[in-house]
């Protein structure tokens, strides 16, 4: 159990790909339905800078789609037909934080050193946009040290506090790093606050699936990708989680029987607490069956699912 960092090009903090109106539409119903994002007034100015670094990355990423209007006060997003705002000086955070959601799919993350924790080097979490969670809602994680975020994460204390606590105080301007975080989920959710997780007591009534009773259409393969710098102003650390899921019908395919095995390894590799933790009590042997070709679940046939919610 390791952070597994490594650099990450800047070009790749934010993507713009086939799913980009799907999940730009999805994510503006989600962030008017419900309550999954949130600051603290210590994280304003930051929210602010993050606004005007996401708007210029993508003017000069993506000429082609985000243009500056003729009077450099709007950028107009080519792909929707919306225009925003170049300045955020008065705008406030809620319109900035649907600004934001409106025009990326990644969900932001706002840490900030807290002068008055009695933790060392610990960050606290003072703004959200977590429209896409696995197993957590952010509110519930606003204002709260990085040790207390990854309380309900077996060995983390022991395994990762103290070099998770070193990376952010040590993250730098200009420094893009990036680790991939992955779980196997059986609903057809992006979205989903609950469902992901299990603890102890919730595992003594998990039976686990049959593999011949899934569809595994709906079943998918979801990566976490988790990019990190430092805001040049605020010296405030940001974090980008970008979401990518894969049906494990679409992703057996696509993998050849060393590949196939690996992926076998890694959900045995989850034991323990953590197999309690990510659920693999419950999907594990169901997943490595259907993977391995020894059952076809209940429908044979590749169909491509497309998210809701």
């Amino acid at each position: 159990m390791t952070l597994a960092i490594r650099k990450l090009d800047p070009n790749d903090m934010f993507c713009i790909e086939d799913t980009y109106l799907d999940r730009v539409n999805l994510r503006k119903k989600i962030f008017q339905n419900e309550k999954l994002y949130g600051f603290h007034e210590s994280a304003i100015e930051s929210l602010k800078e993050a606004y005007t670094y996401i708007f210029l990355f993508l003017m000069r990423r993506y000429p082609m789609y985000f243009v500056l209007s003729t009077d450099s006060t709007t950028i107009d997003n080519k792909i929707t037909g919306e225009s925003f705002p170049l300045d955020p000086t008065n705008l406030k955070p809620n319109q900035i934080m649907y600004n934001i959601v409106s025009n990326i799919e990644e969900d932001i993350l706002i840490l900030i050193k807290n002068p008055e924790t009695s933790e060392m080097d610990e960050y606290v979490l003072r703004a959200a946009i977590s429209l896409f969670p696995a197993g957590f809602n952010p509110l519930e994680k606003m204002n709260n040290p990085l040790t207390k975020i990854h309380e309900p994460v077996p060995g983390y204390v022991n395994k990762l506090q103290l070099s998770m606590n070193k990376f952010f105080s040590r993250l730098n301007t200009h420094e893009y790093i990036v680790r991939n975080n992955w779980s196997i989920q059986t609903h057809c959710n992006l979205c989903a606050p609950s469902g992901s997780h299990a603890t102890e007591e919730e595992a003594t009534v998990i039976h686990p699936f049959y593999p011949e009773e899934l569809d595994y259409n709906k079943v998918f393969f979801r990566v976490e990708k988790q990019c990190f710098t430092r805001l040049a102003k605020t010296g405030s650390n940001l974090m980008v989680i970008r979401t990518y899921v894969t049906s494990l019908m679409e992703l057996r395919d696509s993998l050849n029987d060393e590949e196939k095995e690996t992926l076998c390894s890694a959900i045995d590799g989850l034991t323990g607490e953590l197999a309690i933790y990510k659920r693999r009590i419950q999907w594990g042997d169901a997943a490595k069956a259907f993977i391995r070709g020894e059952s076809n679940g209940i429908n044979t046939t590749a169909k491509k699912y497309l998210f809701v919610s």
